[in-house]
């Protein structure tokens, strides 16, 4: 099979996940018509076992799409990739001074009374 453009992946993807929303919608319906109407919907059953089957086909394309095609080259190191190191990056904690919190939680209350 030929690589697949990312494009054409994307059109994969899309196409599964309308099939999943139109199982999700049907099994909707399903739950909405509860028990008293659940021999008026019967049909549906067939619907939707037909729909998760078009879904898992769906999916099993895309998966066929992605897992052969090649990994994309590493990017240049630059300001918008992210650091050469494996390790998660830190965050410094700040901290407002006490008079500075007692004073936005007041602004924060007389906001709420204007809105």
């Amino acid at each position: 099979m030929e690589e697949l453009s990312d494009m054409e992946r994307s059109r994969l993807l899309l196409g599964w996940l309308a099939a999943r929303r139109a199982v999700d919608n049907c099994l909707s319906d399903l739950l909405a018509a509860g028990p008293a109407g659940e021999r008026r919907v019967r049909e549906s059953l067939a619907l939707v076992d037909d729909l998760e089957s078009r879904a898992q086909e769906a999916f099993d394309r895309y998966r066929t799409a992605a897992e052969s095609t090649s990994a994309p080259p590493p990017r240049p190191a630059g300001r918008w990739s992210p650091p050469a190191t494996a390790e998660r990056p830190r965050l410094n904690v700040v901290r407002a001074p006490e008079g500075d919190l007692a004073r936005s939680s007041s602004n924060t209350k007389s906001n709420h009374r204007h809105r």
